[in-house]
């Protein structure tokens, strides 16, 4: 691994931080600086209802400034079987519904964006979804529930309405393995 030194944070937000480092290439003659986004892992879960409906969320994106169609997510709290336990808490948190933990399995660790962040995202598959209480979002979300048929949300991915990345691939590699 090459070794990157002098890192600098840059600029703080509450969601990643602007940093840089130095590292020198085998092929580059001297040391340059690179500039990163340093931010906590994010979570998904694609979450499977006992009638075999997949659940989605649509919210308001400020990054595009409109709707996106996706899965539950989030940033993953600290500490160890921290990724499981974001999955859980956002699956509550942003449509109410739960399963026991038992039912969710690890899907995939895909790198958010390699060449401009430092974290990780963690998709899981969370089967016999059921509502279990009032939605409990954070400050400034607004979210809807909608339910879809499996075979409806590859249609959807396919058309391009599921547009997020991270989302893509977890419903990507939920379909492949249900091929097995």
């Amino acid at each position: 691994m090459k070794e990157r030194k002098n890192w600098k944070d840059l600029y703080p937000t509450p969601i990643y931080t602007l940093a840089s480092f130095d590292i020198k290439l085998p092929r580059s003659v001297e040391e340059k600086t690179y500039y990163v986004l340093k931010s906590k892992n994010w979570v998904n879960v694609v979450p499977v209802t006992k009638a075999g409906e997949i659940l989605l969320i649509k919210q308001y994106r400020h990054g595009i400034g409109e709707d996106s169609l996706e899965i539950p997510g989030g940033i993953v709290d600290d500490g160890p079987g921290s990724e499981l336990e974001s999955a859980i808490r956002e699956l509550r948190e942003e449509t109410g519904y739960a399963t026991d933990t038992s039912n969710y399995k690890l899907l995939a660790k895909f790198s958010g964006n390699p060449a401009m962040f430092t974290n990780w995202s963690y998709s899981y598959v969370a089967q016999d979804v059921e509502l279990v209480h009032d939605v409990e979002f954070d400050e400034g979300e607004d979210i809807e529930i909608v339910l879809k048929k499996p075979e409806e949300v590859k249609r959807l991915l396919l058309d391009g309405t599921i547009h997020h990345p991270q989302m893509a691939a977890a419903l990507g590699i939920y379909f492949l393995q249900s091929l097995r």
